[in-house]
């Protein structure tokens, strides 16, 4: 089973996403340990208007519980990984073909990241695993449906940083197949 869906019909403006991510206020929160502090994340207002016409192409806008910046560094690694939500909505902000998600077999040795935001660490419900098998490798050219519950990493070989935005879903919305289902059956986006 693939563990994502390219959604082509959800429609944005790479260069007002840029502008909204260069001129976000919001502290960053960046995950894993000094040595490998690779990802961070960064909250977005829902009232940005760029943001707000990215939402209003839900057709139940009710079910995104929020959406965040996620940076990979140049030449930086996220190493295997599930994350704390089940499903995600990627779409790229400032993104090339050097940096991919790869999904891993799973493992059953992992450990628990952590999250540091401003001076404070502290463990997340992530839990990251040793790097084994690749099944998929995932290029981000439009907006994309992660099964983010699945072991998947992230590779950036570019000198820039990798900015993607990401969309996180309510309660029993947090499922992968929930929301392809709503996707499969034209229920997700206004335009499928």
């Amino acid at each position: 089973m693939k563990n994502y869906f390219e959604i082509p019909e959800l429609t944005f403006n790479q260069k007002q996403l840029q502008s909204v991510f260069e001129n976000n206020q919001n502290g960053w929160a960046v995950y894993g340990t000094h040595k490998d502090k690779s990802l961070h994340t960064q909250y977005v207002s829902l009232d940005n208007d760029v943001i707000k016409n990215i939402i209003k192409q839900f057709k139940d806008q009710s079910i995104i519980e929020n959406i965040k910046f996620f940076k990979t560094l140049s030449n930086g690694e996220v190493t295997p990984h599930t994350d704390k939500r089940n499903v995600a909505i990627n779409i790229p902000v400032i993104v090339d073909d050097n940096s991919y998600t790869s999904f891993y077999k799973q493992k059953d040795e992992f450990e628990t990241p952590t999250i540091t935001v401003g001076n404070k660490t502290q463990n997340v419900n992530a839990k990251k695993f040793i790097k084994g098998e690749i099944l998929e490798t995932v290029y981000l050219k439009q907006a994309i449906c992660l099964n983010t519950s699945m072991p998947h990493g992230v590779t950036n070989k570019g000198n820039k940083d990798r900015i993607i935005l990401s969309i996180s879903f309510k309660d029993d919305y947090d499922n992968f197949e929930i929301i392809k289902k709503l996707y499969d059956t034209g229920n997700l986006t206004r335009t499928k």
